[in-house]
């Protein structure tokens, strides 16, 4: 007869196909090793160990293959150029202190009460999204430029790609190049001496394909807090890392990471999801380092519920006179 097995036995089988999948890690030697992280504790945990950090601590050409083919198509980095996102950049980078400083002083100018009027009549009159989104795209960033950004950028931001799988699609691939090097070519024309091009061309993209989602969804629950629909729904879904040090990050992997090989992807969408935290929509679960627009999204949101809400009273008040 077959010996039965121990309960000591049975945990390390099962500790041992849970060390695959939570996290859950693709490892194909020569290939692709990446490391997707969803449990809120992992997150935070990872983050603040210091195995991991932002993607441009190393060199662009230092990166993974699949990292440098799919970033280069995104409004995260500009191949061109070698410049990266201010959120993928590394604390010990010496342009870090001083770029996200510019931002938090844009960012403190706010928003108009017309800007609030302008995109609640738009909601309010189910414009089309393409709409929304060209009139948000003002409200964020006209602070940069000093001048209103043209359609044809807003509409050529929203073409940046998104999820890795569309960067297997040749087509599509080829459309987000040549979208994100217009958007770009524009940016570094139009954009005053002291800012940083791609932050700025990020914004872009990034209320585009992100923010006017979050609009929609805020029209269609007034009556839902603001908070709630940013953690149910959180604007950026995951964010990555990179590792800097050969970890298990204390023995939830198999085997170690790999300096500059191995990518960590926060899911931080779930985590958000999970905790209701808004830490998690903004940032890793953690406030340093935390969204700068964070104050100003929250802000802009409750004034705007509010006067959707106003809105929506006056058309009623006027249905009942007719």
């Amino acid at each position: 007869m077959t010996e039965a097995r121990s309960p000591a036995d049975r945990c390390l089988v099962l500790n041992l196909i849970k060390s695959w999948f939570y996290p859950l890690r693709i490892y194909i030697p020569y290939v692709i090793d990446v490391i997707m992280v969803s449990d809120p504790e992992h997150i935070k945990r990872i983050e603040a160990s210091g195995d991991v950090d932002r993607l441009h601590t190393y060199s662009g050409r230092a990166l993974p293959w699949w990292v440098r083919f799919y970033f280069r198509a995104t409004k995260f980095y500009d191949e061109e150029r070698d410049l990266w996102f201010l959120p993928l950049e590394s604390s010990s980078d010496p342009s870090y202190a001083g770029r996200r400083a510019y931002f938090e002083d844009k960012v403190s100018t706010g928003y108009t009460q017309e800007d609030i009027d302008r995109i609640a009549r738009l909601l309010r009159a189910n414009a089309d999204e393409d709409v929304v989104a060209h009139e948000m795209v003002q409200v964020v960033n006209r602070r940069f430029f000093g001048e209103e950004i043209p359609p044809p950028i807003t509409e050529a931001a929203k073409c940046a790609l998104q999820t890795f799988g569309e960067a297997a699609l040749p087509w599509r691939y080829l459309a987000a190049r040549r979208a994100q090097h217009r958007v770009m070519t524009h940016c570094a024309a139009r954009l005053p001496k002291d800012a940083h091009v791609l932050d700025v061309a990020h914004n872009i993209g990034e209320v585009v394909q992100a923010a006017v989602g979050t609009l929609l969804r805020l029209r269609d629950n007034l009556d839902r807090p603001v908070e709630d629909i940013f953690t149910s729904h959180a604007p950026t879904p995951q964010v990555p890392r990179i590792a800097i040090r050969s970890s298990t990050f204390g023995g939830l992997l198999l085997f170690p990471t790999r300096p500059a090989k191995t990518v960590v992807i926060f899911k931080i969408g779930k985590a958000a999801a999970k905790t209701h935290d808004l830490l998690f929509t903004f940032s890793t679960g953690r406030p340093e380092r935390a969204c700068v627009f964070q104050g100003f999204f929250l802000a802009f949101m409750r004034d705007l519920q509010q006067a959707l809400r106003q809105l929506e009273t006056l058309q009623n008040q006027t249905h009942m006179l007719q």
